[in-house]
């Protein structure tokens, strides 16, 4: 029996065979496409889901798991641990924590620790994982906490994609708001600050977009080395090779994945971002 549960919600697009490995406790947020509405992660395969996406005339829409699933998880958890750790992406991209939040208060014998992550995707399932990696090591709850407001403070994402009507019209754009109008020849690069997308720059060609990342990616990094490298991408995988590529010639990494968008996500940024997550 374990001391502390970890919980996170299907944004952090952690792989099964990770949830499985580390034993983390995923709820699923809804995707609704046309008439079709799927559980992410559950009922619909990612690269299936991005087919459908890039097909459908119809905007996708999503929404945060009901508070009778986390009500059920808290309960079911507390049954074999002591307490719980529920990590979640951002609250200015979501409602699902403030969801989860009003789970925990209303099962006050339980302790629960809802905890904002201020991001998404990889760089939420890089926290859950390190979180839960910590606890496998003893640490305590408290530890857990102080290492995941460590973990904010280094973990930086950053994107490109084609097209932002979806992030306009689903709600999410944030300050990208800057960055709507014609995209011709151009390539928005975002970033997520504070838990909100973000503009960071525009570029002109896809040349340059590479230039600018790699210079992006020096910056942030000590002595041209860094701790993780996550390749975010949707649909396509030629510019995220291409990315990766260019990213583990130039500098050194302890461990470099791929990460296909989940159908949450990818409902929010279309079919065809990709971009990096930088754990320095």
């Amino acid at each position: 029996m374990g001391k502390i549960a970890v919980v996170t919600d299907s944004t952090a697009d952690l792989s099964p065979e990770l949830i499985a490995r580390y034993n983390i406790n995923v709820i699923p947020l809804k995707v609704r496409l046309g008439e079709h509405e799927y559980e992410d992660g559950i009922d619909i395969a990612r690269e299936d889901f991005l087919t459908e996406l890039e097909e459908s005339d119809i905007m996708p829409s999503t929404s945060q798991p009901p508070i009778g699933s986390f009500l059920d998880l808290y309960k079911k958890l507390a049954e074999e641990h002591e307490q719980i750790l529920s990590i979640h992406f951002s609250e200015k991209l979501s409602g699902t924590i403030k969801t989860a939040r009003l789970a925990a208060n209303m099962l006050e014998d339980i302790d629960i620790k809802v905890v904002d992550s201020k991001t998404v995707t990889g760089a939420l399932g890089l926290i859950v994982i390190e979180a839960a990696k910590a606890i496998s090591n003893g640490s305590s709850l408290d530890e857990t906490i102080n290492l995941i407001s460590q973990l904010k403070e280094n973990i930086n994402t950053y994107f490109t994609i084609d097209d932002l009507s979806y992030l306009e019209r689903g709600g999410r754009i944030g300050k990208a708001t800057a960055f709507v109008g014609n995209l011709f020849n151009v390539k928005p690069i975002l970033t997520i600050d504070n838990g909100e997308i973000t503009p960071y720059k525009k570029i002109r060609g896809e040349r340059k977009l590479y230039k600018t990342l790699t210079k992006l990616v020096r910056k942030e990094l000590d002595d041209n080395k860094g701790h993780k490298l996550v390749i975010l991408y949707g649909k396509y995988l030629d510019n995220a090779n291409k990315l990766r590529d260019i990213l583990t010639d130039e500098f050194e990494w302890e461990e470099v994945s791929m990460l296909q968008l989940g159908s949450i996500v990818s409902a929010h940024v279309g079919p065809t971002p990709y971009g990096m997550v930088i754990y320095k």
